[in-house]
């Protein structure tokens, strides 16, 4: 205990005095001194622009990290906006990275906490036995003893260790941050695009609904003129399995249908029981998004931005790693009263004091303090990692949806006049069929392959709705 009131002036002055020197040198070594690295982004070569060609790409202006848009409202539909509201609003997962943000931002106030002294109350009372082996007739002496201190106790912050610490704390309340919206992003984009494959379903659904009422058309016209004796058995059977065999697809579409209202109940924090969706067999053509340039997903996407500060925490780690190399000080002082009977704890006399410094250095253990560095060096190098393997995702997920939204306009295109040859197909194979040139055969077959025709090119515009939000999402949500 140093510089109690129990010593002389002079000895107390000198005890309080070199430690007083002592620390002012300590501060002084350390004040200019925060060991391990600063952090940096790890570096990338990165493209000049996306290779989607016959496509002016801008760059945008002022990026925002995990910019909080509402990008879903590009696609004007009221029902798809209200689904995603509700994801936003109720989905479990989404409420899960609330709770870790809260949980890492308390972590954060526990780390700056370190900066500041800790003062604690103790009251200690006890009671000991001790035997009197020099005192007249020996026996044993009963002590009682009392203390009520307030303790004051400060980790200085030598090499930046706490500062490290709180700069990982710091990182990783923003990494946390930061999830909510890659979490956000991510299930907001499952909701739409499970959303444009069940209207995309619909629109099917509608396609082999009026293929079903066409072909009981032709059944009853085939059973007519079978009845008439014009055509055979065969062409009737024929006309009556076309009509079964679309009614058993409509039905395993249906059953389609209740899973993705069912997906979007789940998407949207319901239970799926009783949860619907309205049918609409409506499909709008997909918007066009900007892609600007490859370095801006460095800015906007928020799951890159959650490596990029793992990356910044691992980095502070190596620091705190490095300054347990170094001697560690602590200042103390306490102030109280003490006595052996409790009328002692309201007398001036027995106030006491103690003011004093510790300081350690850690003599053996240096092979598990350099264990300890090299993990978390380590463990920068491996997050790095994952930092520039996320950047390359992000690319790669960019570019393909760049891609291959410009081969589903293509290819909807050429579907499309597919289907306008398919139905003047089946216009004239009825018009020979009719004139007794061909068989029943033949109609079956062009009103199977307008069906089939008519069906893709539906499934092409849903494809392109479902592409562009895949785009969307790798955009990071912003444009």
């Amino acid at each position: 205990m140093l510089g109690t009131c129990a010593l002389p002036i002079s000895a107390h002055t000198l005890v309080v005095n070199y430690s007083l020197v002592t620390t002012t040198i300590l501060l002084a070594l350390s004040s200019c001194t925060l060991v391990g690295p600063d952090h940096q982004a790890p570096e990338m070569d990165l493209p000049a622009s996306f290779s989607h060609q016959g496509v002016s790409w801008k760059r945008t202006s002022d990026p925002k990290v995990y910019a909080n848009s509402r990008w879903w409202k590009v696609f004007g539909d009221s029902t798809l906006t209200s689904l995603v509201n509700d994801a936003e609003a109720q989905n479990l997962t989404i409420k899960a990275a609330a709770a870790r943000l809260a949980e890492a931002r308390a972590m954060s106030r526990s780390a700056r906490a370190a900066l500041l002294p800790s003062l604690d109350f103790r009251a200690d009372a006890s009671r000991t036995d001790m035997i009197n082996r020099f005192g007249p007739g020996g026996g044993g002496l009963l002590m009682n003893f009392y203390q009520l201190p307030l303790e004051l106790s400060y980790e200085v912050n030598l090499w930046g260790k706490v500062t490290r610490q709180i700069e990982g704390a710091n990182a990783r309340e923003a990494a946390s941050q930061a999830s909510i919206a890659a979490t956000t992003l991510s299930l907001t984009a499952d909701t739409a695009q499970t959303y444009w494959a069940l209207r995309g379903l619909d629109a099917e659904r509608a396609i082999v609904k009026e293929s079903i009422a066409l072909r009981k058309e032709t059944l009853s016209l085939v059973d007519a003129r079978f009845q008439a004796g014009t055509v055979s058995e065969l062409d009737v059977s024929r006309a009556k399995t076309e009509v079964a065999t679309a009614e058993s697809e409509l039905i395993g579409m249906d059953r389609q249908r209740s899973e993705l209202v069912n997906a979007l109940a789940l998407l949207t924090g319901r239970a799926a029981t009783g949860f619907q969706v309205a049918v609409d067999a409506s499909l709008p053509s997909a918007p066009r998004i900007p892609a600007g340039v490859p370095a801006d997903l460095l800015l906007r996407r928020p799951d890159i931005f959650v490596v990029e500060r793992n990356v910044a925490a691992a980095n502070a780690e190596i620091g705190v790693a490095q300054a347990a190399f170094y001697p560690n000080l602590r200042l103390r002082a306490s102030g109280g009263v003490e006595g052996i009977d409790l009328s002692d704890l309201i007398s001036t006399d027995n106030i006491v004091w103690s003011l004093g410094s510790s300081l350690t250095y850690p003599i053996l253990g240096q092979k598990n303090l350099r264990a300890r560095r090299d993990a978390a060096v380590a463990n920068h190098q491996a997050v790095s990692a994952e930092y520039k393997q996320s950047v390359l995702v992000a690319l790669r997920e960019t570019e393909d949806s760049l891609k291959g939204l410009d081969f589903l306009a293509r290819q909807e295109d050429a579907q499309n006049s597919a289907v306008a040859a398919a139905h003047r197909t089946l216009d004239l194979s009825k018009e020979r069929f009719e004139a007794g040139l061909v068989s029943f055969l033949e109609v079956v077959e062009t009103e199977r392959t307008l069906l089939a025709t008519k069906r893709l090119a539906t499934s092409l515009r849903a494809q392109r709705l479902a592409v562009t939000v895949n785009l969307i999402k790798a955009l990071g949500g912003s444009w």
